[in-house]
């Protein structure tokens, strides 16, 4: 059994340090404990209509949740240091994929030149995280 669900409509995404995250914020969310971002969040500049969607799924013994976010910037993204990723929707719900902990978040960054014809030369993002909860509400402060 698979379940599945996508967000309405995203207005911001924005990065943190993993560094700067509480511990286990994964297990909090798990235990019923609210999740805070309590560190400045770095906005990313987004084209286009990003997309966000959860899919859980039962894998050997327990279930996993795959979560993928992709969009498009001109922005450029830290690789080469642990970060988390904040999503907010259309609801002001926001969300946060990654943590302080493994598992961490894989970050695949497609740059294309764009075309002679117009369409633009920007960066396709897409972020995946496989874990036992990958995209946890969150509170933003």
């Amino acid at each position: 059994m698979m379940n599945s669900y996508s967000l309405p409509g995203i207005k911001f995404i924005g990065f943190v340090g993993a560094e700067n995250l509480q511990r286990e914020m994964m297990f909090k969310h798990l235990a019923g404990i609210p999740v805070g971002v309590f560190t400045d969040i770095t906005p990313i500049a987004f084209c286009g209509v990003p997309t966000c969607e959860a899919v859980s799924t039962y894998n050997k013994n327990g279930r996993i949740e795959q979560t993928t976010l992709r969009f498009r910037t001109l922005d450029v993204l830290p690789t080469s240091r642990h970060v988390a990723f904040v999503v907010t929707d259309c609801n002001n719900q926001s969300y946060i994929i990654g943590q302080h902990e493994k598992p961490r978040p894989i970050v695949k960054v497609t740059r294309d030149t764009g075309t002679p014809n117009g369409d633009p030369a920007v960066a396709t993002v897409e972020i995946t995280l496989y874990a036992q909860k990958s995209l946890i509400p969150c509170a933003i402060t």
